[in-house]
């Protein structure tokens, strides 16, 4: 019986830590690095956690083994040994790391090496040629629309033909995108692309075929499972679903959701930091106005997390409706439940509580709410 129990016991130890046995080796050369070098390593390691290693540059050759599990991003610098405290280092490259061997070949750098090795690097090169003179594109229109966006004197004009300009280049980005993950499923780069560029704000419809084309093994891995974790929370807060939660009012009472059950309800997640919140207010403000006598209530839910913060914006927007928040920020429960990771967000709730539309807004917000309203 005990030889059983120990064989159980080993057999279930060994199963669960498997994972930790994706050994890893880093071969590089940069033959004109120069002297007291070394390169720091930032990486998952077996456990999912971040960790970090280093390796002295020897004749322009360095040596970094280690273990981790699955792909995932990693990053190296080349740096002097004895850096200055406060100085800023440019020379560093990223790259995807498993299990298997690693080759680097550069001259004096990292920024221009060549890192080959595994599949999941090789997909990760593959996407990058794919994406990169779209992203250059995008990055000097963005530079050129902060410049006007930002001065003292907004160019209207000159703003709306940036943006006109920046469509069609954003468009060409996302057909890349969605090209590479659909083409790459069984891919470690593709989990980290969705979780990057898809699941700031769950449309559930949506995002259910970038779901559903991960294999397992990738939905395995440490950014598939956060994948599946805020999925599943954003189950819980999609269209049909029947939401409550309990939070301070702002003058400290308990407000439950469920207690304006038989109104129709916008529940309005936003922050007294958050621009695009703030800008939406005047238009929630026109809706409240037309609708508040026909059966209609908003719920503001503020993500700030110091109460003054919330007050000022409250009292300097002139919000009139129930205004709610344990100023926990992105901690708090209701949005912890729900996976909310970026506002602004709302939900449109029937007199029964269910969610019947999301993400209402823009100037004609009043109409889109009372086109829901029976």
């Amino acid at each position: 019986m005990k030889i059983k129990l120990i064989f159980g016991v080993l057999l279930a130890f060994s199963t669960a830590t498997g994972f930790a046995q994706d050994k890893f080796t880093i071969n590089g050369t940069i033959p004109q690095a120069g002297a007291d070098k070394m390169i720091l390593l930032n990486y998952v390691n077996s456990e999912g956690k971040n960790a970090k290693d280093s390796a002295i540059v020897k004749n322009g050759k360095f040596l970094i083994s280690g273990t981790t599990a699955f792909g995932n991003k990693a990053y190296l610098t080349l740096m002097p040994i004895k850096r200055e405290p406060k100085a800023r280092n440019s020379d560093y490259t990223d790259f995807y790391l498993e299990k298997g061997n690693y080759t680097i070949t550069g001259t004096d750098s990292l920024v221009n090496a060549k890192i080959t090795g595994t599949k999941v690097q090789q997909d990760y090169l593959d996407y990058n040629v794919q994406t990169a003179s779209l992203l250059a594109q995008f990055k000097e229109i963005s530079a050129r629309f902060a410049k006007v966006y930002y001065a003292k004197v907004k160019d209207t004009v000159t703003i709306k033909a940036i943006q006109a300009e920046a469509r069609p280049v954003h468009a060409k980005i996302e057909a890349a995108l969605d090209s590479f993950i659909f083409n790459h499923p069984d891919s470690y780069v593709t989990a980290d692309l969705i979780l990057a560029n898809k699941m700031m704000v769950i449309d559930v419809v949506k995002f259910d075929p970038y779901y559903k084309v991960m294999s397992k093994r990738v939905l395995s891995s440490f950014a598939g499972k956060k994948i599946t974790d805020k999925y599943m929370k954003a189950k819980q807060f999609a269209v049909g679903k029947v939401i409550d939660f309990t939070l301070p009012d702002s003058k400290g009472n308990e407000f439950k959701l469920s207690s304006l059950k038989g109104k129709y309800v916008l529940v309005d997640f936003w922050a007294s930091w958050c621009v695009p919140c703030r800008a939406e207010n005047p238009f929630l403000l026109k809706a409240y106005a037309e609708l508040k006598d026909k059966n209609f209530e908003i719920v503001g839910v503020s993500l700030d997390d110091k109460r003054a913060n919330w007050m000022n914006a409250v009292d300097s927007d002139k919000l009139p409706w129930t205004q709610v928040s344990d100023v926990k920020g992105f901690q708090t429960e209701v949005a912890v439940r729900f996976g909310i990771t970026a506002i602004p967000q709302n939900v449109l709730l029937d007199p029964e509580g269910k969610v019947i539309a999301k993400d209402l807004r823009g100037e004609d917000v009043n109409k889109k709410i009372a086109s829901f309203m029976k």
